[in-house]
């Protein structure tokens, strides 16, 4: 049986989409509860997040991990609440002991996760199911979410940002893209990685590809990371300006990670294209 065949059968404890639907986030005096998702409507169920990135009005807004200071880390809420507010979700992909793709930040599940602990290597399929995602602000759990189910419900219908993790394998890192291609998913996404290797074969399979560095430029020069064919790059937000404005200008796209709040994405200079910030909406 195919990993999407199981999925069909998962025992849930509730609807994802309904818990979405009822749970309200107040920031800063405003509602940001995902209460509309466009299922059963006419149209793009996401409109105000463009579906390729072709179609991107820069500078985008990033949501990390869909919206972590807000909603559930890495949940269906925080990525559809983002799609449906125009912000890019953001999510890292992990692998579970079957090899079962994962949306999770942490290679273990203890910060962010209940009910299960370790690393998410040695947990299966049926102990992700089992488990919760912590609130942050102490609302409601989320359930765990896999890649096929994120990209069930969000692929295509709008830019997507996902990070295959340090420490993926060659041939789980192609695992992946065969997943996006096998969804067609070549226009729809930018995806990350902070290995160059892996930063390279992204682009070489035909993906928009962002290069995550850290707060001091990597040992490949921006004419290497430009002769790989990566476009994007995703500096930390403590790299130095001159460095930021070095990338600018050798003709990248630059999105530093990652900001508090939007708020804080609106002081950053005007050649920026784009940042990462744990709560798009306070701004």
């Amino acid at each position: 049986m195919s990993t999407s065949e199981q999925k069909q059968f998962r025992p849930r404890t509730a609807s994802i989409l309904s818990a979405t639907a009822l749970t309200i986030t107040v920031i800063a005096g405003t509602a940001a509860a995902p209460d509309d998702l466009g299922r059963g409507t006419p149209g793009p169920a996401y409109p105000k997040t463009p579906n390729e990135v072709s179609e991107l009005e820069l500078r985008v807004t990033v949501s990390h991990r869909g919206g972590s200071d807000v909603y559930p880390e890495e949940s269906m809420e925080g990525f559809t609440a983002s799609a449906k507010d125009g912000f890019l979700p953001e999510m890292d992909i992990q692998f579970l002991e079957d090899g079962t793709p994962v949306l999770i930040h942490d290679d273990t599940a203890d910060r962010t996760l209940n009910g299960v602990s370790g690393p998410i290597r040695g947990l299966s399929l049926e102990e992700w199911d089992s488990a919760t995602i912590k609130h942050p602000n102490g609302g409601p759990e989320a359930e765990t979410v896999t890649l096929d189910e994120a990209l069930d419900e969000l692929g295509g219908k709008v830019v997507m940002v996902p990070e295959i993790k340090p420490g993926a394998t060659s041939a789980e890192i192609d695992q992946v893209l065969d997943v996006f291609d096998a969804r067609g998913l070549t226009d729809s996404l930018i995806v990350q990685s902070f290995d160059f290797e892996a930063a390279k074969t992204i682009a070489d399979r035909g993906y928009t590809s962002l290069y995550l560095m850290g707060s001091t430029m990597p040992k490949e020069s921006p004419a290497e990371i430009k002769d790989a064919g990566i476009e994007w790059v995703g500096p930390s937000k403590n790299l130095p300006t001159r460095d930021l404005r070095k990338l600018d200008k050798a003709g990248f796209h630059v999105a530093p990670y990652t900001l508090a709040t939007a708020k804080d994405g609106h002081r950053l200079p005007g050649w920026i294209d784009g940042y990462f910030t744990d709560d798009a909406w306070t701004n």
